[in-house]
C-alpha cells in the first residue's frame, strides 16, 4: 500500500464531477445558442459540430501518446487548461471560421483526457493494491460523472433563462477548477531513470507500434477494443442527435425536453452503479453477449411503436451501455502493460469517433428524408451486421485437412 497515492482516489471523483458539471453545461444548450444568440443555420452549427468530431478524430492517438510519454497527470493538466480557454473562445468568437476553430481546440483539449484519465486511475489503484476494485469503482465513477451531468442540465437550464452566455461562463469556471485539482494529483506511474532517454521516453512510433502488435496478438484485447467501439454507438447516438427531437415529435412539450434527458441520464447513472452487481450475477461474459441484443431489441420496438412511452427504450439503451462499458473497460486494463495503456485506450476512442463521424450524418440523413422509424431500424440493421462480423472474426477456425492428417 502507498498512501501517498492514495488521495488521487477522492481528487478524481471531485475530478469527475467537475468534468461532468462542465459537460452538462455544454451539451445542453451549445445548438440552441449558436442557431439563436449566434444567427447560425441547422447547417452551419452541423459544420461547427462536424468540425469538433475531425479534431477528435485527429487527436486522440497523438494525445494517447503524449500521456503515455510525459505522463498522466501532464496530459490531464494540457486537456483541462485548453478545455477551459476554448469555451470562453467559443462562446465570445465573433465570425463563424473562429467559432469552428475554438469548438475544434475545444475537442482536441477533451482528446487530452480521454484515455489518460482513466489509465491514471487505474494505474493509483494498481499502485494502492486494489486493481480488484476497478470495475466496482469505474462504475461508481461513472455514475458520479452522469449525475453531475445530469444536475448541470437542469442548471444550465435555469442559467440560460437569465442569459445564454452564461452556461458557457459555468463550464468555464468549472474545467478550470478541474485544472486545479489536476495539478493536486500525484502521478503514480514512475518513469525508470536510465541513462538512454530512447528508454525513458519510448518515441511516439515505438508507442504506436507496440499497441498495434498488442492488439494484433491479444485476442482477448482485440476482442474489447472493438466490443466498446460499436455496443455505445446507439445510446450516444440517441443521446446526443435523436433524442430531443424524438421527444418533440411525440408531443413532449419544449419545456420538459430537459426533464426527458435528465431521465436518460439517471439511467445511464443507475446502469454505472449496477454494472458490478449485474456482472456478479449474470457473469461478466454472459452480461457483454447479452447487451447487444436488448440494444437491437430496443431500437425496433422504439421504431415500430412510436408513442411515449416508447421512450423508455432510448433510457434502456443508456441503461444497458452503462453496465457493459467498466466490464469492457476493466478487461482491457488487465490486458495493456502500463507503458501503453492511454495510447490503446485512446486508439479505441479514436475507432469510436471515426465510426460515430460516419454514422451521425448518414442517419441524419435517413431521418430528414425517410423519418425518425426508418433511421432506428438502420442503425439497428448496421449493429447487427457489425457484431455479426466481429463473432464470425472471433470463430474457431478449422484445422487444415493436411494438419489435421499429419496431427
Amino acid at each position: 500500500m502507498k498512501p501517498q497515492f492514495a488521495s488521487n482516489v477522492p481528487r478524481y471523483f471531485v475530478y469527475t464531477v467537475l468534468k461532468g458539471v462542465a459537460f452538462g453545461m455544454i451539451t445542453s444548450f451549445w445548438l440552441i445558442y449558436l442557431t439563436q444568440r449566434r444567427g447560425l443555420t441547422l447547417t452551419q452549427a452541423t459544420l461547427v459540430d462536424v468540425s469538433f468530431w475531425i479534431a477528435a478524430t485527429l487527436g486522440e492517438i497523438p494525445t494517447g501518446v503524449v500521456a503515455d510519454t510525459m505522463g498522466r497527470k501532464a496530459s490531464l493538466a494540457i486537456g483541462a487548461g485548453l478545455m477551459s480557454v476554448s469555451v470562453l473562445a467559443w462562446a465570445f468568437a465573433p465570425t463563424i471560421p473562429l467559432i469552428v476553430i475554438t469548438y475544434a481546440a475545444l475537442s482536441l483539449g477533451i482528446t487530452f483526457l480521454t484515455g489518460a484519465d482513466e489509465a491514471f486511475f487505474y494505474e493509483t489503484l494498481q499502485a494502492n493494491g486494489r486493481s480488484a476494485d476497478y470495475a466496482r469503482l469505474t462504475g461508481r465513477v461513472g455514475a458520479v460523472m452522469l449525475a453531475a451531468m445530469a444536475v448541470s442540465n437542469v442548471a444550465s437550464g435555469l442559467l440560460a433563462s437569465v442569459d445564454l452566455i452564461l452556461p458557457f461562463i459555468a463550464a468555464a469556471i468549472s474545467m478550470m477548477l478541474m485544472l486545479g485539482v489536476v495539478l493536486t494529483f500525484r502521478e503514480p506511474h514512475v518513469i525508470s531513470k536510465t541513462n538512454e532517454a530512447s528508454e525513458a521516453r519510448p518515441s511516439y512510433a515505438q508507442i504506436l507500434r507496440q499497441s498495434l502488435t498488442i492488439m494484433r496478438t491479444r485476442p482477448t484485447l482485440r476482442s474489447a477494443v472493438l466490443y466498446l467501439t460499436i455496443i455505445p454507438l446507439a445510446a450516444i447516438l440517441m443521446e446526443t442527435f435523436f433524442l430531443q427531437p424524438q421527444t418533440l415529435s411525440l408531443g413532449v412539450p419544449l419545456a420538459a425536453v430537459g426533464v426527458v434527458v435528465m431521465a436518460v441520464q439517471i439511467a445511464n447513472m443507475l446502469g454505472s452503479a449496477w454494472s458490478d452487481r449485474i456482472q456478479k450475477r449474470f457473469g461478466a461474459d454472459r452480461t457483454v453477449s447479452r447487451a447487444p441484443l436488448f440494444i437491437i431489441v430496443s431500437l425496433l420496438l422504439l421504431a415500430a411503436l412510436q408513442i411515449f412511452p416508447a421512450l423508455i427504450f432510448i433510457g434502456f439503451i443508456s441503461f444497458i451501455t452503462s453496465v457493459v462499458r467498466p466490464l469492457l473497460m476493466s478487461r482491457i486494463q488487465a490486458e495493456v502493460p502500463d507503458n501503453i495503456r492511454a495510447t490503446v485506450l485512446s486508439m479505441q476512442s479514436l475507432m469510436f469517433t471515426a465510426l460515430f463521424t460516419v454514422s451521425e450524418p448518414l442517419l441524419g440523413f435517413t431521418a430528414d428524408h425517410f423519418g425518425l422509424s426508418i433511421a432506428y431500424v438502420g442503425l439497428a440493421a448496421a449493429l447487427g451486421l457489425l457484431l455479426l462480423a466481429l463473432v464470425w472474426k472471433r470463430r474457431p477456425r478449422p484445422m487444415p485437412a493436411a494438419l489435421a492428417t499429419c496431427a
